[in-house]
């Protein structure tokens, strides 16, 4: 998000020096900078009992590509817990262990993601109505699955690195 206007006053932000942070909208009437801000949100590679990776189609949205488990973090939420729920919330599946993979912007929804390998022990899915289907795929057929240089792609194929 990108401040124009001051979220506490409304007052229209000008932009002032601020640091070695450059210009940053500013409020001069409530005396402080508006930094921009971002979603900060988790996508999983979920790894079942076999090595086999979870991947969903969604009820909204595009329905016909497959993605990974993702989700936004709550407020007071660590990226784990958050990682964790949304697995639970949309598969049924409960986390054993979530090892973080690495952070991505995604410049398109200014968005950061931070991708997790989450390893479960069953395989029986209790899909939310978030999600109209969930498939488990070799690791390799995963990767040829999912969007072609796609986020979710890259955290499957540093995750191939992991489970070798």
């Amino acid at each position: 998000m990108r401040y124009k206007f001051c979220p506490e006053c409304g007052k229209r932000l000008e932009p002032k020096p601020i640091g070695d942070e450059g210009l940053i909208p500013f409020c001069e009437n409530c005396k402080r900078p508006w930094f921009d801000s971002f979603s900060t949100c988790v996508l999983s590679v979920v790894v079942g009992e076999d090595n086999k990776i979870l991947l969903i189609r969604q009820s909204y949205g595009d329905t016909s590509k497959y993605v990974g488990v993702a989700g936004f973090m709550k407020p007071n939420e660590t990226a784990e817990a958050a990682a964790e729920r949304e697995i639970r919330e949309e598969t049924g599946l409960e986390a054993k262990s979530v090892q973080f993979l690495e952070s991505i912007f995604y410049e398109g929804r200014d968005q950061l993601m931070l991708g997790f390998m989450a390893r479960v022990e069953n395989n029986e899915l209790s899909l939310s109505s978030e999600v109209e289907q969930g498939k488990w795929f070799d690791i390799d057929s995963a990767i040829k699955t999912v969007r072609e240089g796609s986020i979710i792609q890259k955290l499957i194929t540093d995750t191939k690195d992991k489970l070798l």
